[in-house]
């Protein structure tokens, strides 16, 4: 009786924040129903947005799960919608719909942080990332104003989501993270392929002549690079690494579930980055470590099967002979310019952002810099050199040193064999694969950079439990899918 009653008084303040929250939800409901009917008058984009905004909080608050999904799901598909819209009543320069991700983002932390605190030890690290991030802001404040918030607000968005990770359930069965990889990313993949057999819809060609973005044209066979409801190829690649990395969870792989992996494979092949192979090779090497070799007949029995078979297809398919061609320019760098220029870029950029010790300012880099006037470092295809040259060496050792702190957890975590083990391996794997990407795009921002600290919140957190808990079972638990 005593411990059901200490358990009554410890739910107590849950119940009472939850009901709360639904208050304050319910108000905010009833005024932005008011504000989308003005909205839709003035800009269809800025409605849908607080559409969509409003949505992910309200199923954060009836269900955290929920919630997290919706939440990517959003990064994930916004970019699409604004092109549908944009097709249908004109694109925007500063398209509303491009900030409600990040809006949503920090939103659900700051439900989240308003309902517990966070461990010390998790916000130490977290604070030292956003301070890193803040040692470019006064500079960049100077020389950009609105590029430099506009920097900041994504870069911090980014940590935020180590906020949700570290406040998810221990992972011990399952992770809601998993889930939207395995399966959120799925539909993304196929309409990918979408686009490379029937090309582009109208919506996607209306944006592509529009922007003119030369990354994703036609290749020799008239086709585009898949870049499917994301911006460019580049955003896409990572994600579905990631998914694939997840398939590695899966214990007993189901016809469906090998077809799940057959598109998301077919899809990365289709966009052409070769530096997303790179990141799955490395991560998936990371996971053989870290599981030591329990995964190595997955790992290297899946990638002997699909280098067979695009060799074997090479003579008969174009596209399969074109990801031949493109793997081949790994290895012979002379023959790749894109590489040539992004190694250029880096020599030509580097000595100049390391002599700043405070950086050249948010902002200064990246995709914010297309707010700023000077836009020499517009697409500096490095997510390191990015960083170091808005927050200088100061700001960039910070981060880094957030970063290690978050990469010691993750490997504490996966070489323990408490319950749970498969998906603390999982989640260091998926944490290098990202660093590994950092080399050609910046992981820190947009939906790379929620995915790489939710990560980091998730190791924090389950390594903090490990070190304070006795282990409770005989050995890692198994997640299927």
């Amino acid at each position: 009786m005593t411990e059901l009653a200490v358990r009554r008084r410890a739910s107590a303040p849950t119940r009472r924040s939850r009901d709360s929250d639904l208050w304050w939800l319910a108000a905010a409901v009833g005024a932005s129903a008011l504000l989308v009917g003005f909205l839709v008058t003035v800009s269809l984009q800025a409605a849908f947005a607080l559409v969509l905004l409003v949505a992910v909080v309200a199923l954060y608050v009836h269900d955290r799960r929920y919630g997290i999904a919706a939440l990517f799901a959003l990064w994930f598909i916004a970019p699409g919608l604004r092109r549908v819209l944009g097709a249908a009543v004109g694109f925007a320069e500063n398209d509303p719909l491009s900030i409600a991700p990040f809006l949503a983002t920090a939103a659900i932390a700051g439900i989240e942080l308003s309902r517990a605190r966070l461990p010390g030890h998790i916000q130490r690290v977290l604070l030292l990332a956003a301070a890193g991030f803040a040692i470019g802001l006064p500079v960049g404040l100077a020389a950009a104003p609105q590029a430099a918030v506009y920097a900041f607000g994504a870069y911090l968005a980014g940590v935020s989501g180590a906020v949700l990770g570290a406040r998810e359930r221990p992972l011990l069965e399952d992770s809601t993270l998993r889930k939207v990889l395995l399966y959120g990313v799925l539909p993304v993949a196929a309409y990918a392929l979408v686009q490379r057999v029937f090309d582009p819809p109208s919506w996607d060609q209306a944006w592509l002549d529009t922007t003119d973005i030369v990354s994703i044209g036609a290749n020799e066979n008239g086709k585009v690079r898949v870049f499917s409801t994301l911006n460019s190829p580049g955003a896409l690649a990572p994600l579905l690494t990631l998914s694939l990395l997840c398939y590695l969870t899966v214990k007993r792989p189901r016809p469906i579930t090998i077809a799940g992996a057959t598109i998301v494979v077919v899809a990365l092949s289709l966009t052409f980055v070769r530096s997303a192979w790179v990141a799955l090779i490395i991560g998936g090497l990371a996971h053989m470590v870290a599981s030591r070799g329990q995964s190595a007949r997955v790992v290297l029995g899946s990638t002997a099967v699909l280098v067979a078979i695009t060799l074997a297809l090479s003579p008969v398919s174009a596209t399969a002979h074109a990801v031949v061609d493109r793997f081949k320019t790994i290895s012979n760098r002379s023959d790749d310019s894109s590489a040539e220029n992004r190694s250029a870029n880096v020599s030509r950029s580097l000595p100049a952002a390391a002599v700043a010790p405070l950086g050249h300012g948010l902002g200064t880099a990246g995709e914010p810099a297309r707010l700023s006037e000077d836009q020499k470092l517009r697409i500096p295809d490095n997510g390191y050199l990015s960083l170091i040259h808005q927050v200088g060496p100061v700001g960039f050792l910070m981060v880094l040193a957030a970063i290690a702190a978050v990469m010691r957890a993750a490997w504490e975590g996966a070489r323990s064999r408490a319950p749970g083990q498969d998906l603390r391996v999982l989640v260091f794997a998926m944490l290098v694969a990202l660093l590994v990407q950092l080399y050609a795009g910046d992981s820190f921002y947009g939906s790379h950079g929620v995915i790489f600290w939710f990560l980091g919140g998730q190791a924090l957190s389950a390594a903090a439990r490990l070190r304070s808990a006795p282990r409770t079972g005989p050995g890692p638990s198994s997640a299927s899918a």
